[in-house]
C-alpha cells in the first residue's frame, strides 16, 4: 500500500463532530475532485477515485446533507497495473438536488452542462478551514515514499481552486508553491518538516508519526554518513602525509644521509620511518621527553623543506 493510500484511508474514517466542518470537507472533495465529461453527448458529474473508503466516505456525507446520493460504479482497470477505479456519478441528480450540491460548493453548472464555473469559498472557522483542507487532499493529493523523497501535492482544474487552497495553508504558516502541468494547477511541498506541518494541520496523525520516524532515521544515516566521510578522508590525509614523509626522508638518507641531520630531526626522522602508519600525536609520545602534535609536525615540515630544496638542487 503506497504512502498516499494510508493517509487517505486513516483521513476517510475520521468522524468529524461539527457539521460545519463535515460540510466544508465535503466542499473540499467536490471543489477539489468532481469533474464534467460528456457520455453520448450528455453532460456526466463525476467523482473518479481508487480509494473504496473515500467512495463511501463521500457516498454517506452526500446523502446525510442531501437526502439523496451518487450512483457507485466499479470499473477495473489494466492501465499501468489492475486496479479498481470507483465512480461517483451525480447524473441522475442533474435536477434541483444537484444543483444545490453545487450551489453549495460554490460552482455553478453553466449552460447545459457544458462546463463548470467555480466561485471563491470563503470560510471563517479555523477548524473548517483544516477540514476543507483535509477534503482538498483526499480528493486529488499524493505524496511520495519518504524514504525516498519528500514530496505533497494536490491537483486542482481552475487556478481559483488553486490559489484558495494555498491562501488557506498560509493561514497555518505554510507556504506552498504552484505550478501548471498539463493543463491543471498544482498546489506542492517539497521540505519535510513542511509536510509534517500539513499532516498535523489535516489531521492526520498516524501518518505524521510514521513520517517523523522516517526523518529521523534518514537524519541519522546521513549524519553517519557524514561522519564516516570526515573520518575516511582524515585518514586518507594522514596516510599520504606519512607516505610523502617517508619518502622525503629516505631521499635524504640516500642522498646526504640522515647523520646530516640535527639530533632532533634525525630522531624524528628514524621514528618515522620505523613507524609509517601511526599519527603524529604517537609519534610525539614515543620521543623523550614526549612532544606535542604541532612540535612533531614542526620537525616533519623542516624534513619535507630539507627534501624539496635537495630535489630543486638536482634539476639544476
Amino acid at each position: 500500500m503506497s504512502f498516499s493510500l494510508e493517509i487517505k484511508r486513516e483521513l476517510s474514517r475520521l468522524d468529524e463532530q461539527d457539521v460545519c466542518c463535515k460540510k466544508s470537507e465535503l466542499a473540499g472533495l467536490i471543489r477539489a475532485g468532481i469533474s464534467l465529461r460528456t457520455y453520448k453527448g450528455k453532460p456526466r458529474l463525476l467523482f473518479i477515485t481508487e480509494n473504496a473508503s473515500l467512495s463511501r466516505h463521500i457516498y454517506s456525507r452526500v446523502k446525510k446533507f442531501y437526502r439523496d446520493s451518487p450512483d457507485v460504479f466499479m470499473l477495473k482497470t489494466r492501465r499501468f497495473r489492475t486496479h479498481t477505479l470507483y465512480h461517483l456519478e451525480f447524473t441522475h441528480l442533474m435536477g434541483d438536488t444537484v444543483h444545490n450540491i453545487l450551489d453549495d460548493m460554490g460552482i455553478i453548472l453553466r449552460g447545459k452542462g457544458e462546463d463548470l464555473k467555480y466561485n471563491n469559498y470563503t470560510i471563517d472557522n479555523r477548524c473548517c478551514k483544516r477540514a476543507y483542507l483535509r477534503g482538498g487532499f483526499l480528493a486529488t493529493g499524493s505524496i511520495s515514499d519518504p524514504d525516498r523523497s519528500y514530496h505533497l501535492e494536490i491537483t486542482f482544474p481552475d487556478i481559483l481552486l488553486a490559489d484558495e487552497y494555498m491562501n488557506y495553508l498560509k493561514d497555518f504558516g505554510i507556504e506552498p508553491k504552484q505550478i501548471i502541468r498539463k493543463g491543471h494547477y498544482l498546489v506542492y511541498l517539497k521540505e519535510g518538516q513542511e509536510i509534517v506541518d500539513f499532516l498535523n494541520v489535516i489531521g492526520a496523525h498516524k501518518a505524521l508519526m510514521k513520517l517523523e520516524n522516517i526523518r529521523i532515521i534518514k537524519d541519522m544515516r546521513n549524519q553517519v554518513n557524514r561522519i564516516v566521510n570526515c573520518e575516511t578522508a582524515n585518514l586518507e590525509k594522514t596516510v599520504n602525509a606519512a607516505l610523502r614523509q617517508v619518502d622525503n626522508i629516505k631521499l635524504i638518507a640516500k642522498t646526504r644521509g640522515l647523520d646530516s641531520l640535527p639530533d632532533n630531526l634525525r630522531e624524528i626522522a628514524g621514528l618515522r620511518l620505523e613507524n609509517p602508519d601511526v599519527s603524529l600525536s604517537e609519534l610525539g609520545q614515543m620521543l623523550n621527553p614526549v612532544l606535542s602534535k604541532s612540535g612533531v609536525n614542526h620537525r616533519l615540515r623542516k624534513i619535507d623543506n630539507i627534501a624539496d630544496k635537495i630535489r630543486s638542487e638536482d634539476k639544476i
